[in-house]
């Protein structure tokens, strides 16, 4: 707005001036660079919106819930910014307190933002010690947050799987990430929230045969009784109670490749595997000859 080429009315008066779609386009564009800096300029411009809305009230700028969930999801994905985790955190108070102020449902937070801030907490574990500390804790905040009820939210089946995911990343194994997952998983049956993360996850978390007698406890004792291997247990095989609640798109088990058994190619005794013919260059061909002959 104070570029000198922009045309200006006698008042001076911007005759176009750039609006909340025009910032949301290029935040959002931002937020699909592969560029290291892409995220700080998302950042950037969503503080030059909060500023000027905050100080001309006819601002055309005021962010909205999108300009808030492009932000956080450049931010999020980002792997050249440190503490990314805080960063997302303080993005989220910054939406919750402008939604205080005037209650706008533009600016209200859904359970996305508070999802994308436990995913940059889970892809934290990158940095030093000191960050996957301080990103537990904002993904416990955040989490907790949602367990209340804040604004009427409550956790979701992509909630309880990026949780679990930010005790495999961040917690080292042990007792204390066991009882922390147990937990997690515990509530999250309770709840019907299951899905297919969650079940991934949560076999990372804890040692196969600890997550069958959790399985158990829960309420699913049958693969237990019958022996199974914890890689072989799906979600279609679980109690309905145990998904009911859970979104048809985050029903799809993605089972990791790491927990079940390598494929070896099957071999049938008595018959001779086809032999192909070996190519050799003519002047092999003619040395052999002229040698045998």
């Amino acid at each position: 707005e104070t570029n000198p080429q922009y045309p200006k009315q006698r008042g001076g008066m911007l005759i176009v001036r750039p609006n909340r779609l025009s910032f949301n386009t290029v935040i959002n564009s931002w937020a699909k660079s592969r560029k290291p800096k892409s995220a700080v300029y998302a950042e950037n411009l969503l503080i030059r919106m909060i500023k000027s809305y905050q100080s001309d009230p006819f601002s055309t700028v005021k962010p909205d819930v999108i300009t808030f969930s492009s932000v956080l999801n450049a931010l999020a994905k980002s792997k050249a910014t440190g503490f990314k985790a805080e960063k997302c955190k303080s993005v989220l108070n910054s939406m919750i307190t402008l939604y205080e102020d005037d209650g706008s449902s533009d600016t209200k937070p859904n359970v996305i933002c508070y999802n994308t801030v436990l995913n940059a907490c889970a892809f934290s574990a990158r940095g030093g010690p000191d960050e996957r500390r301080k990103a537990l804790s904002v993904a416990v905040e955040t989490f907790n947050e949602l367990r209340r009820g804040q604004f009427g939210l409550s956790p979701d089946a992509v909630s309880y799987g990026n949780m679990l995911k930010c005790c495999a990343n961040l917690m080292p194994p042990g007792s204390y990430r066991t009882k922390m997952a147990s937990q997690l998983f515990t509530s999250c049956c309770n709840d019907g929230l299951v899905g297919g993360m969650c079940l991934d996850e949560i076999r990372r978390c804890l040692p196969p045969r600890e997550f069958m007698q959790l399985l158990a406890k829960c309420g699913c004792n049958k693969p237990l009784n019958q022996g199974r291997m914890a890689h072989s247990v799906q979600l279609s095989q679980l109690p309905r109670a145990f998904t009911k609640n859970v979104k048809a798109g985050d029903l799809k088990d993605r089972q990791r490749d790491s927990y079940a058994p390598k494929k070896t190619k099957n071999i049938v005794r008595g018959r001779k595997q086809k032999e192909h013919p070996v190519l050799r260059r003519p002047g092999l061909l003619i040395e052999q000859i002229w040698m045998s002959g």
